[in-house]
């Protein structure tokens, strides 16, 4: 395969094109070694529940200011923590929704793809970071 790439390039000896083409190669190999890793080891429903947890505290406002006497802290962190939990509740319906209605995308599975795509990513990062290219 390399040997048929390294032809087709008429700017660089075969010698160093095939040096290079095996870094290349590496570089996909670990890359996909850590998709496979990663993608069989993460836990989707706790980062799931992280990223709905983080989904509700931001999209639910915070106390408001004025609030003097203890009874009103107290009555508006009570409707905060009620709204944050429904919030919560409708993320969660949203995504039983959707697991429902594309059951081919489940929604743990798009997790764990996009968590190797980015173990993935760093590896080969830090692969070319490693081993920077020589070219003269």
């Amino acid at each position: 395969y390399l040997g048929n790439a390294c032809e087709n390039r008429k700017m660089e000896s075969k010698e160093s094109c095939l040096k290079r083409g095996s870094k290349d190669m590496d570089a996909l190999l670990l890359g996909s070694a850590a998709f496979s890793y990663v993608f069989y080891k993460i836990n989707p429903t706790e980062l799931v529940d992280k990223v709905v947890k983080f989904a509700a505290n931001a999209l639910v406002p915070g106390r408001g200011a004025g609030q003097n006497n203890w009874f009103m802290q107290n009555w508006r962190a009570l409707e905060q923590s009620a709204e944050k939990s429904s919030r919560e509740m409708e993320i969660r319906a949203e995504l039983r929704r959707w697991d429902q209605q594309f059951p081919e995308l489940h929604h743990e599975l798009i997790v764990r793809g996009i968590a190797g795509l980015v173990a993935s990513s760093i590896v080969s990062s830090v692969i070319s970071m490693v081993r920077p290219s020589r070219r003269k």
